[in-house]
């Protein structure tokens, strides 16, 4: 019985030595994914993002020697349409970025793959959600034959302190996934070869 008992506590202190990954989420308030009115490009774009990415699960630091699990791309694919949207006249989820001949067909002029990485970190030894998060957006961009046109990178940054994310534990990540979506609004914009 007291063998039972120690392991159980040995068991129990590994667990909670050892952190765990809380589940948080990156969505944006797709309200604040704005150009302010800027003129769009006259272009129709296609973006792909792949099954795979949609259901990839990334884990990173938190606070407290915990960490935080969520879906990046699922959770910013939403937001990335409405920015694609912002600075383009038209555009159209692509489920297979190799048909080319369907895409040139489509009207697609220009087609658009993120590559999402994240960062996350907090200095409290007692509270998990981070106070700091990271999101970088790197997108290949190629015309309707797959030719390199650009390559455009933005990152964002959330902060959240314990008295603004109490209500709210997924906010410095929120907060990063909308800043970077207004960081690629205006790199996008600001790209000339996509204008040509």
């Amino acid at each position: 019985m007291k063998r039972i008992l120690l392991i159980s506590v040995a068991a129990i202190f590994t667990i909670f030595m050892g952190g765990c990954a809380h589940p948080i989420n990156m969505k944006p308030d797709i309200g604040t994914v704005s150009a302010l009115g800027a003129a769009k490009i006259d272009k129709a774009v296609g973006f792909h993002i792949s099954d795979a990415n949609l259901s990839l699960e990334v884990t990173t630091p938190g606070g407290g020697g915990d960490k935080v699990r969520y879906f990046p791309y699922r959770d910013i694919e939403a937001g990335f349409y409405k920015a694609l949207t912002e600075v383009f006249t038209k555009v159209s989820k692509v489920a297979n970025p190799k048909d080319m001949e369907a895409i040139k067909k489509s009207g697609i002029t220009l087609l658009i793959t993120p590559e999402i990485t994240t960062t996350s970190s907090s200095p409290s030894p007692f509270t998990w959600p981070p106070t700091e998060f990271t999101v970088t957006l790197n997108c290949k961009i190629v015309d309707a034959l797959g030719k390199d046109i650009a390559q455009v990178s933005a990152t964002g940054v959330g902060k959240a302190e314990f008295s603004d994310f109490k209500s709210n534990f997924s906010l410095s990540a929120v907060r990063a996934s909308e800043d970077a979506l207004k960081q690629l609004i205006k790199k996008l914009a600001e790209t000339k070869a996509l204008s040509q």
